[in-house]
């Protein structure tokens, strides 16, 4: 798939802009603080319906505007498809998601219609990050593939915050949360069995990218610890642990607790990685992830690579031009070429460069 046209209307630094792109290489250069990210992180909400840097939808909107618009045009096998995404604060705060005109009716049916992988300073909370990080990035790329995951995993969490409400008024009783605990224990089932499958599967490729990138030398695997190991176990703890839920005020079983380690099977790699070996953990995470939703959906996602270029040695910036080569497009951002021209210069077909300067974007011949 690729992204023909991105048109943004008061999102972020932007008021008004349109551009068209007619490579499958694509540049923004500019210094610090001009918006290239924004761009970036644009075409994310667009594929992911959320910032990936973490933002609401109320900080990504312009300043003294009541909303965005983020519009696409996408070819895929000749094919055309508008995709776009609205946000509105006033005067209740509403989204719109739209294919060809035709509005999603459930928004989930839209995660993921536009696949892309980003790679950013901000992966690094993969690693160095806690658990609760680790299992954002799990079920963002899960939800990716299978939508009834996404649908379950929005339903628990919807009955976990009700739940942990009731708690904190201190006076429910048990037998009123039975109900709850029942449909959570359904769900907590299927999602942990997913998950299981799925970081089984995301672990092979990462293994092999891992053993790629450092040259045989770190062997390093993907843990998954869950909180409960079956639907017995959830039925006992969640009754064992009802006055400790009632005392701290929140649900201390099921699969929100859920832990993933990554390392050797008693030490994660929090506790004895260099640096270089946790960004090559990022980058065969991310390249692991982006060989799964292509064999999965059949799919070359696209690849918003923010400024990290640039930071990695000759052997790293190696492995993201073989991972370049196979993508269906690739946007980057950078301060200059300079540094990644020798590498990017070695894909020899044509690129687009934006110049990017007090909020006025050129293209440059």
């Amino acid at each position: 798939m690729l992204l023909k046209r991105l048109i943004l209307k008061n999102f972020r630094t932007y008021s008004d802009l349109s551009l068209s792109f007619k490579t499958r290489l694509v540049f923004f250069i500019g210094d610090n603080g001009e918006g290239k990210t924004n761009l970036l992180e644009s075409i994310s909400i667009l594929s992911g319906l959320k910032s990936f840097r973490g933002n609401s939808d109320d900080e990504v909107t312009k300043w003294n505007e009541n909303g965005y618009y983020i519009g696409s045009l996408l070819t895929e096998d000749e094919e055309e498809y508008k995709l776009e995404f609205g946000y509105e604060s006033q005067p209740t705060r509403r989204k719109k998601i739209k294919l060809n005109g035709n509005i999603f009716k459930k928004q989930a049916d839209a995660f993921g219609f536009l696949p892309c992988i980003v790679l950013s300073p901000f992966d690094l909370i993969i690693v160095e990050g806690s658990h609760t990080e680790r299992r954002k990035f799990v079920d963002h790329l899960l939800s990716y593939l299978n939508k009834n995951y996404l649908n379950t995993l929005n339903e628990y969490n919807r009955l976990i915050k009700q739940r942990n409400a009731s708690l904190k008024t201190n006076q429910i009783k048990k037998e009123l949360l039975l109900v709850w605990d029942k449909m959570l224990c359904e769900k907590d089932d299927f999602i942990r069995n997913e998950r299981k499958k799925f970081i089984n599967e995301l672990n092979e490729l990462f293994q092999k990218n891992l053993k790629l990138l450092s040259g045989d030398k770190d062997d390093f695997q993907l843990y998954y610890k869950p909180n409960v190991n079956s639907v017995d176990e959830y039925q006992e703890k969640i009754r064992m642990n009802f006055e400790k839920d009632l005392r701290v005020g929140y649900s201390t079983v099921g699969c929100h607790r859920d832990e993933i380690s990554i390392g050797h099977s008693n030490r994660d790699i929090l506790e004895f990685g260099s640096q270089g070996q946790k960004r090559s953990t990022v980058i065969s995470l991310k390249t692991a992830s982006f060989e799964l939703i292509r064999r999965k959906l059949n799919k070359d996602p696209i690849l918003l690579i923010d400024d990290v270029i640039r930071e990695l040695d000759v052997k790293r910036r190696q492995f993201f031009v073989d991972l370049i080569r196979e993508c269906g497009q690739a946007f980057f951002t950078t301060t200059d070429l300079e540094g990644i021209q020798d590498y990017i210069g070695n894909l020899s077909e044509p690129k687009q460069i934006f110049s990017i300067k007090q909020g006025g974007i050129e293209e440059l011949n």
